[in-house]
């Protein structure tokens, strides 16, 4: 019996621990999405989507590293464009991302996280041609990030990224990079 209560003791102890250096909250921002679009006479050209979410981090040993993870909705659109007409054709390809990260926290004003993240695609559409279509969507996928979190106080601070993507997105759509800006709110 002494035994399960030292455990006990042991355990909420850590728990407590752990959850006074945990961080969670809100994100919401917008990025520049960019990508390779193939095909004869075709070009493409950056657009502008949106992601918004919630995210989570819990110290690991020596408090100054971190894991970071999180629920996101992420927009990646972009557009194509015939060189010879100028046509374009606007993809839209939504995805969850679930971010698996390393945050290197050495205060609580600034951090550097690099990682990956499992970006699963929900929804694909095209429009500006009515022959388009999004076809082999190639679901998950696992970008590579890189990334900055800057406080301003205790509650809110900004979440400034890089990602980007090597391979095969969707038929003729590949190589996709972003950069991106979000507005956090912590509510730890």
């Amino acid at each position: 019996m002494k035994k399960i209560v030292l455990f006990l003791a042991i355990t909420l102890g850590i728990s407590a621990h752990s959850q006074a250096a945990m961080d969670y909250g809100l994100e919401l921002g917008v990025r520049q999405q960019s990508g390779d679009v193939y095909g004869p006479g075709i070009s493409s050209n950056p657009r502008t989507g949106f992601q918004g979410g919630a995210f989570f981090h819990m110290p690991l040993e020596g408090q100054v590293a971190h894991f970071r993870t999180g629920l996101y909705y992420t927009q990646r659109p972009i557009e194509s464009e015939t060189d010879a007409t100028g046509a374009t054709i606007a993809w839209n390809l939504d995805y969850i991302d679930i971010p698996l990260e390393i945050l290197f926290k050495p205060n609580e004003k600034f951090g550097v996280y690099l990682g990956f993240i499992a970006s699963i695609n929900v929804s694909s559409s095209c429009s500006g041609n009515p022959n388009c279509k999004v076809s082999s969507v190639d679901t998950p996928n696992f970008p590579f990030v890189l990334g900055g979190i800057f406080k301003f106080n205790p509650r809110w601070g900004l979440n400034l990224y890089f990602d980007g993507y090597n391979g095969s997105v969707a038929k003729g759509l590949a190589d996709y990079k972003s950069a991106g800006l979000n507005l956090m709110i912590s509510l730890d």
